[in-house]
């Protein structure tokens, strides 16, 4: 086993004055036969680059790799190509950007799917022209706000290290797309005094879908793909604090003679119908949710009036009588709501409000729906 290690110290001088910027990186290899093989790198964060900034660590790789060869002989040639892996660790693409005249400077791509841009092409100009071609439309928005130069000048003031963005890398194929992380790691050229940016493009895919899917499960009722009593309620309590809101309680009425009469994976086909019809009837930013057992609630994070309400109601009540019923019994399902507004109050009471109207629904007949009257 051999370690190399290595320090950098950079020096500007400016008249009288003389800067000094440091940093490490050292290299643990192993010896296979006759072929080292790398087993672990580590590099300290440099608070500028080299001058000229010339393509770290690209161009550092290359002058240490020549290092090595001088120092352990012609055998360590053969780490090359797992070094610039192991530096380069799923970075799809390599950019250099100086900040403070607005253009790229550097480019090296190791994937098809990202944009090879010219030197002295000008940065925020390419990226609002190109980025209908990279960036998946649900994340344009969120991106050119994260890499805007408004955004990058007032990272720079607040002495952070990097600016990076996770998103939805296009693919070739229509709607495929790649999860992907762009980090750019923010410097001052201690020469020149200017603003730069050492911009990395990683494929994060296979580590995003799997946090995804856990965080799925975490959120969401497993039977009826719809929040969780828990999210459902973290939500509903965050967006309240925003603005006035509708909070409605759905109870299907009688759900344990459905499950007693039928059976209980009929029972489970019913919520699973419901949840879809649901979610097909609200708007998009409506927030449904699963209560418990066979109760739904739904929150709209705006007040949309009492006749648009009853409009969505109506449309309810026609999409599940129509929907759900039973041919060789007769059997139909119904449900009864509580209808509340948060305005003014917080998640516990207006979540007693919407309770209090359903019981009202439930003792009415059923199959209806009530407004709570303060």
């Amino acid at each position: 086993m051999a370690v190399l290690c290595a320090d950098v110290i950079v020096t500007a001088k400016c008249q009288e004055t003389v800067t000094k910027s440091r940093f490490s990186q050292s290299l643990t290899l192993m010896k296979e036969k006759k072929q080292w093989k790398i087993c672990c790198l580590h590099a300290s964060t440099p608070i500028v680059t080299e001058e000229n900034i010339e393509a770290y660590p690209l161009k550092f790789a290359e002058k240490t790799l020549q290092s090595l060869r001088e120092k352990i002989g012609e055998e360590v040639y053969a780490v090359e190509e797992q070094y610039r892996m192991a530096v380069l660790s799923d970075t799809i693409a390599f950019y250099i950007v100086n900040f403070s005249k607005d253009i790229y400077e550097k480019c090296q791509l190791n994937s098809k799917m990202c944009a090879y841009v010219e030197d002295e092409t000008p940065y925020e100009q390419y990226v609002r022209e190109h980025i209908s071609e990279y960036v998946a439309v649900e994340d344009r928005e969120a991106y050119l706000q994260c890499f805007s130069l408004k955004n990058i000048n007032r990272a720079f003031q607040n002495n952070e290290q990097e600016v990076k963005y996770e998103y939805r890398m296009l693919g070739g194929k229509e709607g495929s797309f790649i999860w992907v992380m762009t980090v750019i790691r923010l410097i001052t050229d201690i020469v020149t005094g200017e603003r730069k940016g050492i911009m990395y493009v990683k494929n994060i895919d296979d580590s995003k879908r799997q946090q995804i899917v856990m965080q799925k499960r975490a959120e969401y009722d497993t039977i009826l793909s719809i929040y969780n009593k828990n999210t459902f309620n973290l939500r509903v309590e965050s967006l309240s604090k925003q603005g006035s809101g509708i909070f409605m309680i759905l109870d299907i009425d009688d759900f344990k003679t459905i499950n007693d009469t039928f059976g209980h994976p009929f029972g489970d086909k019913v919520l699973i119908i419901i949840a879809d019809i649901l979610k097909a009837t609200f708007p998009e930013n409506a927030v449904i949710g699963r209560l418990g057992g066979d109760e739904f609630g739904i929150f709209l994070p705006e007040d949309c009036g009492r006749k648009q309400i009853e409009v969505y109601i109506k449309l309810l009540y026609d999409s599940i009588s129509g929907y759900l019923f039973k041919e060789d019994t007769g059997g139909k399902v119904s449900f009864s709501v509580g209808i509340a507004l948060s305005k003014g109050k917080n998640f516990a009471d207006f979540y007693k409000d919407a309770d209090a109207a359903l019981y009202i629904s439930k003792h009415g007949g059923k199959n209806g729906f009530s407004f709570y009257e303060d």
